[in-house]
């Protein structure tokens, strides 16, 4: 009963946001009915891990279709400015997190893992892993950095940086149809990459491992995968927007350390730097504006992913950026974090 008052309000908020002409209405559509109800209801309400795992992998599908021998070449050869697009944009999370320790009583290495641009669910399990770190202020600055992002970027993108929406059911009419057997040949492709990503713990595992799969696949069979109808787009967007809606317990936000000023003001200041680099990236690689800019911006694979599907961004291209941010945040970020609240605790002590 409670899956389906929330898939309910989950549909409402979708219907509400496509009528208003909002950006990406059936994820953000159910991120706020979602999210608005559990606070009024004061408890959050109830949804499947699994079913936004199915829906991930259904993403992930269709961001992998997009990717070939050429788009493999040109993103390699932009490995030197994806890395520096990660070091800029970490630089200036961790900017964002020494303001955050100045003007609040958290202490230094809360603030840095709670304003760098990593994905929420990481950086929450990347504080879990380290000491003297306040859990609940870094959920609570993730959260609140992941819902300005996740309504500023694709208003930016969608009704400034494009044409508007790209309709993706266009583009299954224009492709032949395919027969059953190829399309559960590229479903088990995608179900296998999610499996393994999991397996080998790669991070947000049910979409990238679907990607890299499905990616793989194409790449190494010169076949073409098959459109995913925009319904189903849909209905997978809106069952991850319904997961988020969950997570986010603004009870907890309205109400913590005042830390909400400083951190909109740390926001706005990564994206303006994302947008910078964004656009260092259109001038030196030819990329359209909307797709440099998703690459860079400080979103999390998922959000960024739905957006670029919804305009029609390059998405290999905006995968591989945001996939090095991703794995400098989780493998290399650590050792930095540490390194830097070590070096500013000598110099206090000193």
């Amino acid at each position: 009963m409670e899956y389906v008052r929330t898939i309910i309000a989950a549909l409402l908020g979708g219907v509400l946001f496509y009528f208003i002409n909002a950006p990406l209405p059936w994820t953000l559509g159910p991120i706020v009915v979602v999210a608005l109800i559990g606070l009024v209801r004061k408890r959050p309400m109830v949804w499947s891990l699994r079913i936004r795992n199915v829906a991930l992998v259904l993403l992930g599908y269709a961001m992998g279709r997009p990717f070939t021998i050429a788009t493999l070449q040109a993103i390699l050869d932009q490995l030197p400015l994806m890395l520096l697009a990660t070091f800029v944009t970490v630089c200036a999370g961790i900017f964002t997190g020494w303001l955050m320790y100045r003007k609040t009583g958290l202490n230094f290495t809360s603030c840095l893992l709670g304003c760098v641009p990593g994905g929420l669910s990481q950086m929450v399990v990347l504080a879990a892993e380290m000491e003297d770190v306040d859990l609940t202020a870094v959920t609570i600055m993730q959260t609140l950095r992941m819902l300005a992002v996740v309504f500023t970027i694709p208003f930016l993108t969608i009704h400034m940086l494009s044409d508007g929406p790209v309709d993706g059911g266009a583009e299954a009419d224009l492709l032949p149809a395919a027969d059953m057997t190829t399309m559960l040949m590229f479903a088990l492709v995608a179900i296998a990459g999610a499996v393994v990503g999991k397996k080998i713990h790669l991070p947000t595992a049910t979409m990238l491992g679907p990607i890299l799969a499905t990616a793989g696949f194409v790449i190494a069979t010169g076949m073409t995968a098959p459109a995913v109808p925009q319904p189903l787009l849909y209905a997978a967007q809106l069952c991850v927007g319904a997961f988020i809606g969950i997570s986010v317990e603004l009870q907890r936000i309205v109400s913590y350390h005042g830390m909400g000023p400083v951190l909109l003001g740390g926001v706005l200041l990564v994206l303006a730097v994302s947008m910078g680099m964004g656009t260092v990236v259109a001038m030196l690689t030819g990329e359209t504006f909307a797709t440099a800019f998703l690459s860079t911006a400080p979103g999390g694979l998922t959000e960024m992913g739905i957006t670029a599907l919804t305009v029609g961004a390059n998405i290999s291209t905006m995968t591989a950026y945001q996939l090095t941010r991703l794995l400098f945040i989780m493998l290399v970020f650590p050792y930095v974090a540490k390194g830097i609240v070590a070096f500013y605790e000598k110099r206090i002590i000193k």
